[in-house]
């Protein structure tokens, strides 16, 4: 019986229980597993059941076997009577069977039914393997059985290169833990000062090594397991001689093995290594003055029976991290510049939430340090009071994700707009989560009068408690911030109004703030992210208005309620959760007098 609360003890005896009696009932009689037969399975199953059963070929045994949380996880089949391991593809090594994914589901009020359909699929499955029928799967899912046969040290293998053709030589960088591999210097080297800059620039020294791109995904039985077999694999596609080359050169040699399968490209490595040199006798000139060595000898006594290590790759080029190859919003996104204004409690979850998007640059401007009294609502953490928003800000994107580039400004956004190299001259987009009407005012006026290049403007902010938030787009053509606005800054349409002062202060000078926490300003966060990637994807037209509303009940536990402006323009959003749309203008200025 599992240890762990009676209850679902209970519930795992009960299902047992109806299991073994509905084979009673149908006249079977499994053996039950004992202690020895289950230790085989790494002490996953504390309870499993053997059946002898006919197949086209010979007779097979085959277990049944339940977890510690059998009914709600479902019973795994393992084939006890099988071919050598990776012979048949969704064999795990100790015989379990692949035949669902994860997210599968089954009943848990009848478990019975579960376990029976689980033996369905276990003959079709085998019946299918034993016909050759499903060795297709090796290449489909190459990856995994990849990974099963790895032969490596495990050394953790990052791949920022294409995954593509043609066949080349790549560059690789070794640390300690970590091998990154690219497919220049200038990639690595930026990836690398974002990931790690505390890196002296002496051990950023560089090495060769190869891609070799196959036509077709290799089979389990053509795995390479000697040098040899890697130089035959380059032959066939054609880049042995850059092999041959690279192999005279380098102590260990990375070989990276690239095709494309059904479900997207897919890469792993092999790793040659040079015999070694023994009390200063090289084999690879043994008998030979160095430079009289045959070709043909040289070539042997690199690429013979030596070991070829295997090992798996992760793959963290951009189109993979963002999106997995299937986002086709990434090449847009990568070669977009946004300017956020603003790392505060709105700014910093959305620049977060931008270079998460796969956005290729930030710009960061903000002149506050960080404080305690952010921590709750922020992405960064205690460690970065005392320190610039932005440089901390930056700091942990550049740590996150090395392949997005970021550039801070630890000053007034009003400094910037008065320089004529302005740096927000060039980007995309703006996104301003300032809160400040001097400098938006001004961010407004500026935007109007640039002549040369024109784009899209993204305000957000948030009103009191959170209980409603806004994200307005304004890309020029004759839209401005001011339109919505009274002469002050204050905007004609509020969504919530209070009976009392919502600003609460700090025992400091003006140190005034607006209470929230970070999950109802997530919703408004979320849709300002949202907005500046509609913005830069040219799927929102200018002086859109978009506004958040919490649910009604918060608003009211609040102390607040919707205002009557919001209640004449949406009367079928009052219970909220919900965003509306509108166009940003004064409209709603007479509803507000």
């Amino acid at each position: 019986m599992p240890e762990g609360v009676d209850p679902l003890a209970q519930r795992f005896n009960s299902a047992v229980s109806v299991v073994e009696s509905c084979w009673q009932q149908a006249g079977l009689r499994p053996l039950r597993l004992d202690a020895r037969q289950l230790a085989s399975y790494g002490g996953r199953f504390p309870i499993g059941w053997r059946f002898d059963c006919d197949f086209s070929d010979r007779r097979r045994r085959l277990d049944v076997l339940v977890t510690a949380a059998f009914p709600f996880a479902p019973a795994r089949i393992a084939l006890v009577d099988r071919p050598s391991f990776l012979t048949w593809p969704h064999v795990e090594r100790d015989g379990v069977l692949c035949l669902v994914p994860d997210h599968a589901t089954f009943p848990i009020d009848d478990p019975y039914a579960g376990i029976a359909e689980l033996l369905e699929m276990t003959f079709d499955l085998i019946e299918a393997l034993i016909r050759g029928e499903r060795n297709g799967d090796f290449r489909s899912e190459f990856l995994t059985y990849w990974h099963h046969a790895g032969s490596g040290r495990g050394r953790t293998i990052l791949s920022l290169i294409e995954p593509a053709p043609p066949s080349r030589i790549v560059r690789i960088w070794e640390g300690a833990r970590r091998t990154i591999i690219a497919d220049n210097d200038d990639t690595l080297r930026d990836w690398l000062r974002n990931f790690s800059p505390a890196i002296p620039a002496a051990e950023l020294r560089f090495n060769s090594g190869l891609l070799v791109w196959m036509d077709v995904v290799l089979l389990p039985s053509e795995y390479p397991s000697s040098a040899k077999d890697v130089h035959d694999i380059a032959a066939r596609a054609g880049i042995a001689d850059h092999l041959d080359e690279l192999a005279r050169m380098r102590q260990q040699l990375i070989v990276m093995l690239g095709a494309s399968t059904e479900n997207g490209p897919a890469l792993a490595t092999t790793v040659v290594n040079r015999p070694k040199i023994v009390r200063g006798s090289d084999p690879l000139i043994a008998g030979f003055r160095p430079s009289r060595v045959p070709d043909n000898v040289l070539h042997a006594r690199l690429f013979g029976g030596n070991a070829a290590e295997r090992t798996s790759v992760e793959r963290v080029d951009p189109t993979w991290v963002h999106g997995r190859d299937r986002d086709p919003r990434i090449p847009t996104l990568r070669g977009a510049t946004v300017a956020v204004l603003g790392c505060g409690s709105v700014g910093g979850p959305v620049a977060m939430t931008l270079a998460r998007a796969g956005v290729g640059k930030l710009i960061f401007v903000d002149k506050q340090t960080f404080t305690g009294a952010n921590v709750g609502r922020h992405p960064l953490g205690v460690g970065s009071i005392g320190a610039a928003k932005t440089i901390e800000l930056a700091k942990r994107i550049r740590s996150d994700l090395p392949h997005i580039e970021v550039e801070c400004h630890n000053s007034l956004v009003q400094d910037l707009l008065l320089r004529a190299d302005c740096p927000l001259a060039g980007v995309d987009l703006i996104v301003s989560a300032l809160g400040d009407w001097p400098s938006e005012s001004l961010l407004d006026e500026w935007q109007a009068v640039q002549k040369t290049r024109r784009f899209p403007i993204v305000y957000g902010w948030a009103e009191p408690h959170a209980a409603a938030g806004h994200a307005i787009i304004v890309s020029g053509g004759g839209d401005r911030l001011r339109d919505g606005l009274d002469a002050t800054g204050l905007p004609h349409l509020v969504a919530t109004r209070w009976a009392q002062e919502t600003r609460r202060y700090e025992p400091a000078c003006g140190a005034a703030f607006d209470p929230y926490g970070p999950v109802e300003l997530g919703f408004i966060t979320s849709m300002v992210a949202q907005t500046a990637l509609d913005a830069l994807l040219g799927e929102v037209a200018s002086a859109t208005h978009r506004i958040w509303l919490a649910r009604r009940a918060f608003v009211e536990a609040a102390g607040g309620k919707w205002s009557d402006e919001l209640r004449a323009i949406a009367p079928q959003a009052l219970d909220g959760a919900t965003m509306i749309e509108r166009r940003w203008s004064s409209a709603v200025k007479e509803l507000a007098a």
